[in-house]
């Protein structure tokens, strides 16, 4: 089998895999010759592409860690918002998992774009089940996981839809309406015999950050318990790699990056070293770019081969990216969309990207040209050697900015009063800045002071490129993982 984009896909293949939307209704069984009338209707439910039959890699052969019947079963019990179906829903994938020789999430997910809320639940907890098998829980550990994982989101079926679903930035109202729906999962369990309270503390705290900057209590990551630490990171991570309506789907590659980038800040470094050691960066049937300009599709991805996979050509041409004679190959443009429509959709998400501005303050000049370096491409950029110079832009100056990325440790004026100033001015013209801390300094009073001026987060030096990209487009455009 194979994955073909939505784009790429012709009548008369046939499909590799039963698709069904995210409630768990068959769209096309198994086996189905794709007609336009089928292709149509994959597409009008936004479904991004699909496993297809194919000779040439015939053997590439996609093994689900969870049943079919399992995970029906597991949708149905969230949809009805009931912990016994799901206790029951966890007992049954557990015992999968734990069967399964290989442990390993080896398969790009197909689901309908609005879909999100059954799915997903049932997406973390099968990545929950995974890291804990990989971190050696309990049998009985890892059931409670998986149950709390499944109940972890159904507070967002009290949520309005025109707040989930909404394409652009949320008000501050509406944003905190969304963050009730951790509270209003943990109602669901709370006054339940049966659940631990390392359950319902994992439901009521999975959005949680490790240095104390998430909701809904500020839990720092010595106050969290292992199953929230693992929730989280397993919601973040099905979160990114899924299209939701304000936002496209990233690459399991992109993802990767991003959450070791936010090793420290959001996520537990051990969780995440764990889910990145089961969850191939590239899936097998995937098609990839080579920097010979060639296409090939991942034929084999694990231990040395997830970063350096096994690839065949499409003219049936094998490659081993690990062998020494072809280390000067490489996978290009990791996770970016190759077809046609999805490079369009990006074209435009790049020109909108540009009529953003950016203001970089710093006093270090190097700090300035890597971060403009970065961003130049997609951002319109300035650059302000001190608190007092980016105050003069907008206070005085009536410099308009879309987001401040802002040093904490400058002479004079810190970045820490430069940011109070710059709310405080906010407030004043009925105008908010949004501003992202970027700096060397991860202590406790460093992070509570930022928590107290509420601003939209802060990056460690040093940073990877594609956590402070995702940040900034985060911050940008209102969304939260």
């Amino acid at each position: 089998m194979r994955y073909v984009t939505i784009s790429h896909l012709e009548t008369g293949m046939v499909s590799g895999d039963t698709i069904q939307d995210g409630y768990g209704r068959i769209l096309i069984e198994r086996g189905t010759v794709l007609t336009d009338t089928y292709i149509y209707r994959l597409r009008t439910q936004g479904i991004q592409g699909v496993y297809v039959e194919d000779e040439m890699f015939g053997d590439v052969i996609i093994d689900k860690l969870i049943s079919q019947k399992v995970k029906q079963q597991a949708l149905d019990a969230v949809e009805k918002v009931d912990p016994d179906l799901c206790k029951a829903a966890s007992m049954e994938m557990v015992s999968e998992i734990i069967a399964k020789k290989k442990v390993s999430l080896d398969l790009v997910d197909i689901r309908a774009a609005g879909d999100a809320i059954y799915s997903h639940s049932v997406n973390v907890a099968t990545l929950c089940g995974v890291i804990g098998k990989g971190m050696k829980l309990s049998a009985g550990q890892l059931v409670e996981l998986t149950i709390a994982a499944l109940m972890h989101d159904v507070g967002k079926m009290f949520i309005p839809q025109e707040i989930l679903n909404k394409p652009g930035r949320l008000s501050k109202k509406e944003y905190n309406i969304m963050k009730s729906h951790a509270e209003k999962s943990y109602e669901k369990v709370k006054d339940r015999v049966d659940f631990s309270e390392d359950m319902k503390q994992a439901i009521l705290h999975h959005h949680e950050n490790v240095d104390g900057s998430g909701y809904p209590d500020g839990q720092t990551g010595d106050e969290q318990n292992l199953f929230t630490k693992i929730i989280h990171v397993a919601d973040v991570y099905d979160a990114l790699v899924s299209k939701r309506p304000f936002k496209e789907a990233f690459s399991p590659y992109e993802v990767s990056e991003y959450l070791m980038g936010g090793c420290g800040i959001m996520f537990d470094q051990e969780v995440v070293d764990t889910l990145l050691h089961y969850v191939p960066l590239y899936p097998k049937g995937t098609e990839v770019l080579l920097s010979t300009g060639k296409h090939a599709v991942i034929i084999e991805n694990e231990g040395i081969h997830n970063l350096r996979p096994v690839v065949r050509l499409l003219n049936g041409e094998q490659i081993d990216l690990a062998n020494r004679e072809n280390l000067s190959l490489s996978i290009q443009n990791a996770g970016e969309k190759t077809d046609i429509s999805l490079m369009e959709n990006e074209k435009g998400r790049k020109e909108m990207a540009n009529s953003k501005r950016i203001f970089l303050v710093d006093d270090m000049k190097t700090n300035l040209a890597m971060l403009s370096e970065i961003l130049e491409n997609d951002y319109d950029i300035q650059c302000f050697s001190s608190g007092e110079a980016v105050l003069d832009a907008i206070v005085e100056k009536k410099k308009r900015a879309d987001l401040i990325l802002l040093d904490i440790e400058m002479p004079g004026m810190d970045g820490i009063e430069t940011a109070r100033r710059i709310l405080e001015y906010g407030k004043e013209v009925h105008r908010s800045i949004p501003i992202l801390f970027v700096s060397t300094r991860g202590d406790r009073d460093t992070i509570i002071n930022c928590r107290k001026l509420q601003v939209g987060g802060y990056v460690l030096r040093p940073y990877n490129n594609v956590y402070i990209r995702s940040e900034i487009q985060r911050v940008l455009e209102g969304w939260t993982p």
